[in-house]
């Protein structure tokens, strides 16, 4: 009889102990405060996600409040022991005062299985003169004449680089992904063929100016014209 009950013990607590194996989701630090920065910044910072527990974790959603995104996981699924960074990013623009945004991660931890990080701080209200880099990038467009060299250095929209159509192919490993691209000629009829070129190799950003430099400056005349001093 006093046998069946230590074998009677050995089974309960062994199994108690295979109940109690578990993934555990754990955190460097919860809250990130940046402090204060102006308005329109860029604020980011990593989190770093361990699995603390015995059992294997996964990383099933991660989803922020309004203002805040985050760069995907490296991996979604963590041995014990194992860690991984999340970084968070909040967009400043449009916000003032104190800000609180929250980053919610759901798994299989049976304890947690919804982890909740917060990144606070100040926002001071950018002045008038400021331009948050998020609408500079909004904003940014590359203009490209492609005019021979002779006819860029005599005149051209300001701020315009020149490529000639001729050479076009030798740049499109440099010209930026997912910027708009303006591309001009004297009359359109060569920045048409550029365009619909790059738009076919994975540029669908790029643009043709309609009727070229020769209809700019037959509408606008010397606005935005930078050209060579004549004596």
């Amino acid at each position: 009889m006093k046998k069946v009950g230590i074998l009677t013990l050995i089974a309960v607590l062994t199994l108690g102990g295979t109940l109690m194996a578990a993934p555990k989701i754990e955190v460097d630090n919860p809250v990130c405060d940046f402090g204060a920065v102006l308005e329109g910044a860029f604020v980011t910072h990593k989190f770093i996600l361990s699995n603390g527990g015995d059992e294997p974790l996964s990383i099933e959603r991660v989803w922020t409040s309004c203002g805040c995104t985050t760069t995907a996981l490296a991996k979604a699924n963590l041995a014990p022991g194992e860690s991984v960074a999340l970084e968070a990013i909040v967009d400043t623009a449009g916000f003032g005062g104190a800000i609180s945004k929250s980053i919610y991660v759901e798994s299989n931890d049976p304890a947690t299985a919804r982890l909740t990080l917060r990144v606070v701080g100040t926002v001071t209200r950018a002045q008038p003169y400021h331009i948050a880099i998020g609408d500079l990038n909004y904003l940014f467009y590359l203009l490209i004449d492609l005019r021979e060299p002779e006819a860029y250095a005599a005149s051209h929209l300001m701020g315009a680089i020149n490529i000639p159509y001729t050479e076009l192919g030798d740049w499109t490993s440099r010209l930026p992904q997912g910027v708009l691209l303006i591309l001009y000629d004297q009359d359109g009829s060569l920045s048409d063929q550029a365009a619909q070129n790059l738009n076919n190799i994975g540029f669908p950003d790029a643009k043709s100016l309609l009727g070229g430099f020769d209809e700019w400056t037959s509408v606008y005349k010397d606005k935005f014209i930078i050209s060579t001093a004549v004596d």
